[in-house]
């Protein structure tokens, strides 16, 4: 019955998607619906679906993509979720945006958290303990997150991701930040300023590079790391205008080479060319 009722759903009848949705979440038959998020996208556009039935089906796309253990995909529908509130709504939405925050911070693959600072519900949190923790994942280091944890113990304890996950993450995202102001990075700086013992420091390099936040090379006989790129883990006004002067450079360049191209081919003839 299930399964009818899902390829009857495409014709337009919009008020059953949310029920069957919601009765296969309950019943564990998810594999009897679409959960093509792009195909339901353009479903909620044929029905019309005003905002609150939009968010009533991110909500729960949230628990059916949760329940088959897809991370990233129950975490992608729960930002759409999220920005389907204004800001006067905002405050609608911060259990949301608390699960939104926790999930990110959780999830062992996403490192870049930034964009979810503009959100209105997680603007909402602003004076939570979840806000403050989600900014030092922003922007904050080992240091900012272990000091977080010694006056807020108990709160980080009772969220579904652990210290020592989130003290691995850290360790990661201050060698990302490291990384962007230099072409190099000696171990031993890296045992001070991620507290890792020396004989943990090439295995975590390593790590650091396998996961794609830092591109580098180790340097076994110099005991470092040299730096080719790193990831941004903000892009504010800064990365803006680092990527437009960039581009101005480059503009710049482009009109010499065109320049010297251009009299090189005037001056052929002149060389016997």
């Amino acid at each position: 019955i299930v399964h009818v009722l899902s390829n009857f759903l495409s014709s337009g009848i919009n008020a059953e998607y949310g029920n069957v949705l919601k009765l296969v979440v309950e019943t564990g038959q998810l594999r009897y619906i679409t959960l093509d998020t792009e195909q339901i996208n353009e479903w909620m556009t044929k029905w019309k679906c005003d905002v609150q039935e939009q968010r009533e089906i991110y909500r729960l796309l949230h628990e059916a993509f949760s329940a088959i253990n897809q991370g990233e995909r129950a975490i992608q529908a729960l930002v759409r979720l999220l920005k389907l509130y204004s800001e006067n709504e905002g405050v609608d939405a911060k259990s949301d945006a608390h699960i939104c925050v926790i999930s990110h911070i959780a999830h062992p693959k996403i490192f870049v958290m930034d964009h979810l600072m503009d959100l209105h519900p997680i603007r909402a949190l602003d004076g939570q303990l979840s806000h403050e923790l989600l900014q030092i994942f922003v922007n904050g280091d080992l240091a900012d997150y272990i000091e977080f944890y010694n006056n807020n113990m108990d709160f980080v304890e009772k969220l579904a991701v652990t210290h020592e996950e989130n003290l691995k993450k850290m360790r990661l995202l201050t060698m990302a930040s490291m990384a962007q102001d230099c072409t190099e990075i000696d171990f031993s700086h890296l045992v001070e300023k991620l507290n890792l013992a020396a004989e943990d420091v090439e295995p975590f390099v390593i790590e650091a590079i396998g996961s794609g936040l830092v591109k580098g090379k180790i340097n076994e006989p110099e005991a470092k790391i040299s730096i080719s790129s790193t990831i941004n883990r903000t892009f504010r006004e800064p990365q803006w205008i680092f990527i437009k002067e960039k581009l101005e450079m480059w503009q710049k360049n482009l009109v010499l080479i065109q320049d010297s191209m251009r009299k090189g081919h005037f001056a052929m003839p002149l060389g016997g060319g």
